[in-house]
């Protein structure tokens, strides 16, 4: 897996841990959507049997219910800052980078390699700079 950053442009070279996180990051956006979709899908998560086991413990639902909402907001807030950095680059370059990132699909050759490494590079510093990693 080459996955190292370029060092041509050095205005977008990031240190190789902080380049790592955002790296991951991306790649993770696809279990980061499902996640979100799984905790909406199950917003109370509480089965008859919960409710029956937690009777009389005062409080016990609605904490339940806010760490599941603030887990939801933290997720959508990771994924909105992956997704506006793909925001700042060609729109012609955001499926072909985000299917060789998240599903490992290679490039389609209708562009030169070095141009989809350059965007994909400037891609990863604004994923970083969103997430406040640098």
């Amino acid at each position: 897996m080459n996955d190292f950053q370029q060092m041509k442009d050095r205005s977008y070279v990031l240190p190789q841990t902080v380049y790592r996180q955002a790296l991951y990051a991306i790649k993770d956006l696809d279990r980061l959507r499902k996640k979100v979709e799984y905790l909406k899908g199950d917003a109370y998560g509480l089965s008859g049997r919960d409710l029956t086991d937690i009777v009389g413990q005062s409080g016990y639902i609605s904490d339940r219910m806010a760490d599941k909402a603030v887990e939801i907001a933290s997720t959508e807030e990771r994924i909105n800052a992956i997704e506006e950095a793909f925001m700042t680059i060609p729109f012609e370059y955001r499926d072909g980078i985000e299917d060789k990132l998240v599903y490992d699909v290679p490039y389609d050759m209708g562009h030169c390699i070095n141009t989809w490494k350059k965007w994909q590079q400037r891609l990863i510093f604004r994923v970083a700079e969103n997430l406040r990693l640098i």
